[in-house]
């Protein structure tokens, strides 16, 4: 076994790029022990494979070290999900590419402001999102939060950028 696979490469060596269905194990992988460290929401497989299109990924060695994705609500509005960088690979920059991809996408695309539930109020202030109150995000946004596990709890900080 390479006892350096864990071990973060330089910064040039790390390739962004939209995710495929490939990606979509290493994606649930990745994800995983944030789940179950109540940190992020977990995604199913097959939750995956039918937004893979929002994913973006990024890679090490051909290894997925970090994902995000943007999912679009609504032409005003984008939600910035699943944003998690492999621990070994931390404070690299991986997670503050990630979140500027998604922004350039939304931009791109003319959504103007794009939204993130998150326990990371800190990294994301400083990438240009401002606190909000849940309440002012649209019911389209709630929409799918009957799924989530802490629904009954929720923990998660309202956050908006507008792009």
């Amino acid at each position: 076994m390479d006892q350096n696979i864990d071990k973060p490469m330089p910064s040039e060596s790390y390739l962004y790029t939209a995710a495929t269905l490939y990606d979509v194990a290493a994606i649930k992988n990745l994800i995983a022990p944030f789940a179950s460290a109540d940190i992020m929401l977990p995604r199913t497989e097959s939750e995956l494979f039918e937004n893979i299109r929002d994913y973006q990924v990024c890679k090490s060695s051909s290894r997925l070290v970090g994902c995000t994705a943007l999912h679009i609500m609504s032409p005003k509005i984008a939600e910035l999900r699943a944003l998690a960088v492999h621990p070994s690979h931390q404070s690299q920059g991986i997670g503050s590419t990630l979140v500027q991809i998604c922004i350039n996408e939304a931009r791109r695309l003319g959504i103007p402001s794009v939204f993130t539930l998150t326990l990371e109020e800190d990294f994301f202030s400083q990438h240009g999102f401002v606190r909000v109150p849940r309440e002012t995000l649209t019911q389209k946004v709630w929409s799918e939060c009957y799924k989530c596990p802490k629904y009954d709890r929720c923990d998660e900080v309202a956050m908006l950028h507008h792009v």
